[in-house]
């Protein structure tokens, strides 16, 4: 696969994502958006940039770059790190299949963040998606065994514990 047609399989899993949570999503009509979709439910809109994260460093742990280099955005060779007013939410489909979504407050000034190391202490399990079925929302903590530690989102951004969830967090 060349990157267009990686950066294709991640858009189209986060609508999968997003979609089956209840959301209502927005494509941009061309391709010079910063941000990949929008996605809305209860009358919040969020921008969404959307990765496909297939370069393992160490085995299990996937790189996502956080700018743009070529494509539609960038002059030459240079690298164009991530602005916070580009996009609120980054989605991150991992080549074995694993889903992250990080709100951009997560991620800013950084120019690369490694996800999937599975340890309760790794920085980024916390936004990992439990399941396809459920809600488009963060773990909380959980990788593997204890899929039932997860959270809900509150209508503030914020989390609140949700247990007995099974595969996703229910709405």
């Amino acid at each position: 696969m060349d990157n267009k047609q990686k950066g294709n399989l991640a858009t189209a899993s986060a609508i999968q994502c997003f979609v089956s949570a209840g959301y209502t999503i927005s494509i941009p009509l061309t391709d010079t958006a910063k941000y990949d979709l929008v996605v809305e439910r209860d009358g919040r809109f969020q921008a969404v940039q959307c990765k496909y994260a297939g370069y393992e460093g160490n085995r299990g742990v996937y790189s996502v770059p956080l700018y743009v280099s070529g494509g539609n955005r960038s002059a030459g060779n240079r690298r164009i790190r991530y602005q916070e007013q580009d996009f609120d939410l980054l989605f991150v489909l991992c080549a074995n299949g694993r889903v992250y979504v990080i709100p951009f407050e997560e991620i800013a000034g950084q120019t690369t963040i490694n996800v999937g190391r599975e340890s309760k202490w790794s920085r980024w399990e916390r936004f990992l998606f439990l399941g396809t079925g459920g809600d488009c929302s963060p773990a909380e903590e959980s990788v593997g065994a204890n899929p039932s530690n997860s959270v809900k989102p509150l209508r503030d951004g914020n989390a609140e514990p949700s247990p007995d969830c099974g595969e996703g967090v229910e709405t």
